[in-house]
């Protein structure tokens, strides 16, 4: 699904018509208030709730660890909402490897309740769970491992304020690593066999709950989202994400925003043509089937099993054994 349409393309369509020629140019056309509308634009048509595929990226899968719930990633930093995500027993030999989904959640608070992760969300770094750095101690992959290794949780903050993230796994030193205030995002300080990273505060970090159970299954987790809409800076930015078989939407769009812009009688209704062609482009996925699910969470009789901890629903269809 390429894009090969720029958005000094989509302004030379727009100049076609004489109403918008005021500000747009008749002769040759300046960034402003092009790039601000094309902003606009993008800013809509890419706003939660579309859940555009070609706008749909994986972020990179990583490993849990026992005990804990909160995972930096250093790519990707264009993130703006989870969709779904998957987990998989990684260690496990059967081909296939199984397989189960992850639930994704706006809001995940901390939890201390273990077992097998079946809610996914994000935070900022700087809203993450923190360990301690702990000496002479085996911080691990889990690569291989059967059950989770018992290891301190992989990321802490040194006593000048760096968030760092464990990179290259080993066996930590005697003496605790610090880098420089404010070290740059990137920056590393190797710790005996153990490498570390200085991660953006603004960065990602990816949540599960529950908790990884203590000696559990070792789970290799992957999160699809949905990308931030980009900033175009000139006029020869190319709109992606947006495909050129959707490139009539955000043609369509700049010209509603344009007549606003312009003052003209005939904005409103631009505008509400657009929402409607928007939403039909939408609803043509309406012609593939969900994959969602009704679960009872209760019997009819009432109970259920909430009381022993968690209750059955979409994100967790067991009995209260975990089955």
């Amino acid at each position: 699904m390429a894009t090969t349409i720029t958005l000094a393309d989509v302004v030379r369509s727009a100049r076609a018509y004489p109403e918008l020629n005021p500000i747009l140019g008749t002769s040759g056309f300046t960034s402003e208030p092009a790039v601000t509308i094309g902003n606009d634009v993008m800013q809509r048509i890419l706003a939660q709730g579309m859940d555009w595929k070609f706008n749909r990226q994986f972020v990179k899968p990583f490993l849990t660890n026992a005990l804990q719930q909160d995972y930096i990633i250093t790519a990707p930093l264009d993130l703006a909402w989870i969709e779904q995500g998957v987990r998989v027993d990684i260690n496990n030999s059967v081909t296939p490897k199984p397989v189960f989904g992850l639930e994704a959640q706006r809001d995940l608070g901390r939890t201390s309740y273990q077992a097998n992760p079946f809610h996914i969300g994000w935070i900022p770094v700087s809203q993450c769970t923190f360990g301690s750095w702990v000496a002479s101690t085996s911080y691990p992959t889990g690569l291989g491992a059967p059950q989770t290794p018992q290891t301190p949780i992989q990321q802490f903050i040194d006593s000048n304020g760096n968030f760092l993230v464990v990179t290259s796994y080993g066996t930590s030193g005697t003496v605790q690593p610090v880098l420089p205030a404010k070290s740059p995002a990137g920056t590393t300080i190797v710790d005996n066999g153990v490498t570390w990273t200085v991660v953006d505060p603004d960065a990602v970090a990816i949540r599960v709950s529950p908790l990884p159970a203590t000696s559990g299954i070792v789970w290799q987790v992957y999160a699809v989202y949905q990308k931030k809409p980009p900033i175009f800076k000139t006029l020869q930015d190319l709109i992606t994400p947006i495909p050129d078989e959707y490139s009539y939407l955000f043609r369509q769009g700049f010209m509603a925003f344009a007549y606003m812009h312009a003052g003209s009688r005939g904005a409103e209704k631009s505008y509400a043509m657009w929402e409607e062609a928007l939403m039909t482009a939408l609803r043509a996925a309406d012609r593939e089937r969900e994959g969602a699910t009704f679960y009872p969470s209760e019997s009819l009789i009432g109970g259920g099993p909430y009381k022993y901890g968690m209750p059955v629903g979409p994100a967790w269809p067991f009995d209260y054994w975990g089955q």
